[in-house]
Formats: structure tokens, sequence, C-alpha cells
């Protein structure tokens, strides 16, 4: 019944700005609601032009509250903008259309300049230096397929991305350094490589210190590939971890504007930093199917400081990662590896990241309601926790 009057009103409007300078922010938070209703009415999201504080920018809602209305670009950039700080929301076309891939081309030319390549290829486009982009986009493109096999077996449901998604390498840890700082991103000597949920890049250098290389052992590039690549080992590592990440965020299994327990985010990405664990026809026990630096770590290290209940309170909120990070990573590799191993507890993990993925991401995921949505997917944590260190034992 509401459908209708929301869609005519909000079409009768879509040719001239909202101001808000005569208009009460919570007025403003409802025409922006109509534009949301209008396109799932008309079955596509609607491009807008919102003016506020921070300038103009364009695009379509992903989300919205009371409080932020989360816009993404036709480059896949998302911006959150508090509506408070709204001034005007103009529609500029009933039809939101991504930027298409020549476009993308364009935009890391313009950005890079000529030093930089750029390689396509199905999902990617990889900027690069000069010679080298090619071998790069191999490796992404490849992960890919791999990770998406990976979820597709397990009973995910994935979809394509609605467009390229993009990797940076840079030839110097200078010029990562500075974009870094373009970026808004932490830096830190260590630091080899990242996955921007705003920009939805992955952005990586490949210059490495014979002091850094030996800081990170590699585990998960198989020599063949790593030769035929003629890409570093921690490099190889780095695609693939961060790869991990971005194909994640672009293929339905985890949200940008919410943000996934990092418990779920870090233990996918360290299993899937295992060959075997990409690799179509690898069968369960397979050595080569086990991330050997993170049970190594697990073994050597976490398992004198692991106390009972550590997984209940790593589900339940982020302050297990601002501890030890490495216990933190091998305990959510450990925990991981073994929901996925299993075909019955693979089904599970497949619903339980839809439903995560699913909730408002907006809204606070609080402590009981991670604990909460945990326990109906996998049972009591205790004695997941249990069976999960019999299993590390065994391997």
């Amino acid at each position: 019944m509401l459908e209708q009057p929301l869609y005519s009103l909000t079409h009768s409007i879509s040719a001239r700005r909202i101001c808000t300078r005569t208009l009460p922010v919570r007025v403003l938070t409802v025409l922006l609601a109509m534009t949301i209703v209008s396109s799932v009415h008309a079955g596509a999201a609607r491009l807008i032009e919102v003016t506020s504080e921070a300038g103009i920018c364009s695009g379509k809602v992903v989300s919205m509250d009371s409080r932020l209305c989360c816009l993404q670009d036709r480059f896949g950039v998302i911006r959150r903008i508090p509506v408070s700080g709204l001034k005007s929301v103009r529609v500029l076309a009933e039809n939101f259309v991504p930027a298409a891939a020549s476009e993308f081309r364009e935009k890391l030319r313009s950005e890079f300049g000529s030093d930089y390549d750029i390689a396509g290829s199905t999902h990617y486009l990889v900027c690069a230096p000069r010679g080298r982009a090619n071998s790069y986009c191999d490796l992404f493109e490849r992960s890919f397929r791999q990770i998406e096999h990976f979820y597709r077996v397990r009973g995910f449901e994935v979809q394509e991305p609605d467009s390229p998604l993009v990797a940076i390498i840079f030839a110097t840890q200078d010029e990562f350094r500075e974009y870094c700082r373009r970026d808004n991103s932490d830096w830190s000597r260590e630091l080899l490589g990242y996955y921007s949920l705003n920009t939805n890049r992955v952005t990586l250098f490949d210059e490495l210190s014979p002091a850094l290389a030996s800081t990170h052992r590699n585990v998960s590039v198989s020599p063949g590939i790593r030769s035929m690549f003629s890409i570093a080992g921690p490099t190889a590592d780095t695609i693939i971890h961060e790869t991990t990440h971005q194909v994640g965020y672009n293929i339905g299994v985890h949200s940008r504007i919410g943000g996934s327990p990092s418990w779920i985010l870090e233990g996918l990405a360290t299993v899937l930093e295992a060959d075997g664990m990409r690799m179509a026809g690898s069968r369960s026990g397979n050595a080569s199917r086990i991330n050997e630096s993170r049970l190594s770590w697990f073994r050597s290290q976490y398992s004198s400081r692991q106390q009972a209940g550590d997984l209940a309170r790593m589900v339940a909120d982020e302050k297990f990662f601002n501890g030890n990070v490495l216990d933190a990573y091998s305990n959510a590799w450990a925990v991981t590896w073994f929901l996925t191993e299993n075909p019955a507890r693979a089904r599970a993990f497949a619903s339980y990241l839809r439903l995560v993925e699913s909730r408002d991401p907006l809204k606070d995921y609080s402590a009981n309601q991670r604990l909460h949505d945990f326990r109906e997917a996998f049972g009591d944590p205790a004695k997941v926790e249990v069976e999960m260190l019999r299993a590390m034992d065994r391997l």
C-alpha cells in the first residue's frame, strides 16, 4: 500500500535538488529512504548526488540509518556521510551503472602515470611497474577462481562482482608508504600490503630487503607457482592473503559496510594461504591443506598461553586481536580450519557466514549476539574448542 505513494513522490522530485536548509534532518532522512524504496520498486539502485560538509559526491546508497548514509560511487569507493552534515540530495539517474573496465583503466593511468602498466583479466585490473603487470594479474585471477571455488564447494552461493577488482603493486616501499599516507592507512615497516574496505583495492609493494624477507617465512605458495610468475614468496603470500579478503567482500561473503568479526576474516585468509585449500580436488588430510606457519605457532608459542574459553572470547569481540596478533591469527586459523574441513560443519559454516553477512551493517554487533549466532550454527563454543584442540593434536 505504501510503495506506490512513496515511489510517486520520489519520482516527482527526482529532477530537482532537495535542500536541507529548509528541511529538518528527520525529513531529509525520510527522503533518502524513499530513494531506496523506489530503487527496490524499480528493481535497480538509483544514482544520486549528495552535497555535505565534506563536498559533493555521487553514487548509490548501500546502507543508511538516521545517523549515517553510506554511498558507493561508480568505481566502488564507499563514503560514509553523517546525515546531520548533508546539505542537499539530488537524483541523477534512475539506474546506477558501475564504471566500465575502460573507465577504470583511464582512472588508473591518470593516477599512476606511464611508469606503470595495467593488465586485465576476467575479474581483475592490476596496476604494476612496467613489464610486470601481466605476471601479477595472472596470480590475482588464479587466486580469485580458487577462492571462489572454495566457497562454492562448501555450499555458499557466490555472486559475480559488478565491476573489476583493482590491485596496485608498487616498485618500492617508499612509494607504498606514500600511498598509505594518501589513503589514510596505517603504515609500518613490516606492512607488506593491505585490502581497503573504503576503496575496494588491494595495495602492496614488491621490494623486499633480505632482513625483511627473512621475517616472513613463505609457507603458502608452491615453488612451481612462484617460479611460473617470478614473484617473491612473501609477495605471493601477501597477494593470496589480501585477495582472500577482497574476493570475500565482492562475491557476497562479507559486507563492506558492517565489518565482519576479525576471527572470521583472518581465519579464512590464513586457511586459504595453504595451497591445498585452494586447489580443486585436494583431499582432506593432505599436508598441503595445512598452514604450516600458523600450526607451528599454535603449537610452539600459543599453546603455552592458551586458556579455556579463548574461543568464546575471540568470537565475542575484537579484544582478542588487540593482544598477541600471531596468537590471534593462529587461533583463528585453527578454528576456521576445523570448521571448514568436515563437510557437515562446512555447511554450517556457510550458513553462519550468510547470517553474519545479512545482519544490518550499521547496527552494533554485540558480544551477546555474536556468541548467540555462533551457538546457533555450531553449538557450545566450549565444546567446539575442546574438539578443535584435539584435532590440532592429531595433525
